[in-house]
Formats: C-alpha cells, structure tokens, sequence
C-alpha cells in the first residue's frame, strides 16, 4: 500500500513538473526558413540615427497589397532612412556565422497619390558589432561592409518601386563571426534631394537568408524560456521511467508477497494432513471390542476423507506456487 502511494505521488510530480514548462514566446517562429512579419512583431528592428542625415522613421507593421509586412514610415523626405536588423533577436549565432546572402521584397510607395517617386536607389551594409559610444563606432567583428547598390525607379504619379532587394557576402572578411558583439545587417535608402522632397513610405517582407551551398538558413533564437521546457519535459521523462520502475518492483514484490502466503498455507495443510494421518494410525491401533466393522469402516472413511482433500488441497496450492513462481522468472 505504501508503494502504490510513493508512486501515485511520483506521477503526481512528474505531471505538476510539465505544467510548470514556460512556453516561449518568440516573435519569430523558430525553424522557419523566412521574416514574413504574419506575427505582427518587428521588435528585432531599430533605426539607425548615427548622424544628422539619418532619418527617425517610424516602425510598424501592417498590411500592403494583402500580406503583413514591416513598414518604415519615412518622416523626413530629404534624409536617409536606415533600417537596421539585430541579427542576434533573428538566430542564433551558429546560424548567423553560416549567412552568405540575404534577400527581401522591397516596395516604395508615395504617400500622395498624385507625387511621382522617380530614381530610387541605396545599399545593404553589415557588421559585427553597433555601438556608437566605442572607438570607430564599434562597427567591428567583422568591419562595415557595403554590398552591391540596388537602385531603379517609377516615374508615373502614384506608382510604387518593387524590386527584391540582395546582399552577398563575398569575401572572408565580411562574414559574420562568433564573437561580435552584436551582428546586424542594415538597409538604406539614399535620401530624395531637397528638390523632389517626395514624401513616401517603404514596405520590407519575406527577409531570407542562405548559406554557401544556396541553402536556407532557418530562424528563431533558442530563448532561455525555450531551455527551461527543454529541461523540465527531460525532467518528467526521468520521473516517468522512475514511476514505471517503480511500479515493476512493487509488483515483484507482490508477486513475491503471493508465493510467500502460499507457501505458508502449503505448509500448514501439509502439517494438518500430517496430524490426520497421525490420528488415523493410533486409530487403527485401538483394540476394538464392540461391532469392529462398523466402527473399522467409519474411522477409515473418515481418515480416508482427510487424508485427500489434503492432497488435493497441497497439489492445488502447489501449482499455484509453480505458476507464480514462473511468473516471476
């Protein structure tokens, strides 16, 4: 009885343990193979306003053209948006050492109807590290690097720009490493000149990113929330495979528990049967004086009945002593 209490309070453990797991929740769904913003969240974005001609846009998502997507509300039309990403919020590091492209969708749209965009153009920068208060701005491990302009336009009123936007990672020296301090990868637009001064709005979605053999590199970051479940479900399986081990030896033990009670009522039936034919024999000795048959007969029935029910009770219990005893092996 007391086992069967020990294990109904291990299973009761092991069951409070999984309901005490945190589930995580990352805004990035983790092994996913794109940023398609569906989630709504775009707190691993930050404007980069490291000098005068940096524009503060404004970030937020919404939905354009039918999808969700991050949108970076331009506030000054003569300033350069820079959109930076926090690699470290996207994947994990070993993941973000393997990166040798990136690609995303990029629309620029303007905001009156009637303004016409005309050329747009910029770069994709990336570094290892961005703290503006260190020495060269702590863009290091790797060094800012720029990639390849993109640039093209739309030259009718209201049109927007779509073009999906590229960065390769050709050189040893741009590639992401284990120990910046925080990896990144930022987006501009160079600024519309004074004279134009076309306010406008742009739209980032399906952020990608690839290895060297052309493949996609998945997202998500293993949280610390994400660790804890790992180790708590480890913990119930332990408590789980202990309850069944435990279970397995209480019932060996009641097994043992049977064999051991039957043993004990062979012995007792076996030392009453001893006693009844004990009897019987000084029975048969008495010198009989009156009507011997009669009383010949009814001691012998008597001893008779005795002497097999005990046998037939021994073997009975006997069997089941090498029944259980089979079991156990």
């Amino acid at each position: 009885m007391k086992l069967r209490k020990i294990i109904a309070g291990i299973a009761a453990a092991a069951i409070a343990v999984t309901s005490m797991a945190t589930i995580s929740a990352s805004a990035i769904t983790t092994g996913a193979t794109s940023i398609d913003f569906e989630d709504g969240d775009c707190s691993f974005v930050y404007m980069n306003v490291d000098d005068s001609g940096a524009d503060d846009s404004v970030l937020s998502v919404e939905e354009y053209n039918g999808s969700m997507q991050l949108k970076v509300d331009i506030q000054n039309a003569s300033k350069s948006p820079k959109v930076w990403f926090d690699l470290d919020s996207i994947m994990d590091r070993s993941n973000t050492v393997q990166i040798r492209k990136i690609t995303f969708d990029l629309t620029i749209v303007p905001k009156n109807a009637e303004d016409t965009l005309g050329y747009v153009g910029g770069t994709v920068g990336a570094a290892g590290g961005f703290d503006l208060t260190a020495s060269g701005k702590g863009q290091k491990d790797p060094d800012w690097s720029n990639g390849q302009q993109w640039e093209g336009g739309a030259y009718n009123p209201g049109e927007a720009y779509t073009t999906t936007i590229e960065r390769k990672f050709m050189l040893g020296k741009e590639y992401y490493t284990e120990t910046g301090t925080n990896p990144f990868f930022g987006f501009m637009e160079w600024a519309n000149g004074p004279q134009d001064g076309i306010e406008r709005v742009m739209y980032i979605d399906n952020i990608q990113f690839f290895d060297a053999n052309g493949n996609n590199i998945t997202v998500g970051v293993t949280t610390v929330e994400e660790t804890a479940e790992e180790a708590t479900e480890e913990t119930a399986t332990e408590a789980e495979e202990t309850t069944v081990a435990v279970e397995e030896t209480t019932e060996a033990v009641e097994e043992t528990a049977d064999v051991e009670e039957v043993e004990e009522e062979v012995v007792a039936i076996a030392e009453t049967d001893d006693d009844a034919n004990e009897v019987a024999d000084e029975a048969e000795a008495v010198e009989v004086v009156e009507a011997p048959a009669a009383d010949t007969t009814t001691e012998a029935t008597a001893t008779g009945n005795v002497a097999v029910a005990s046998i037939v009770a021994v073997m009975a219990l006997a069997g089941a002593v090498a029944v259980t005893s089979k079991k156990r092996s």
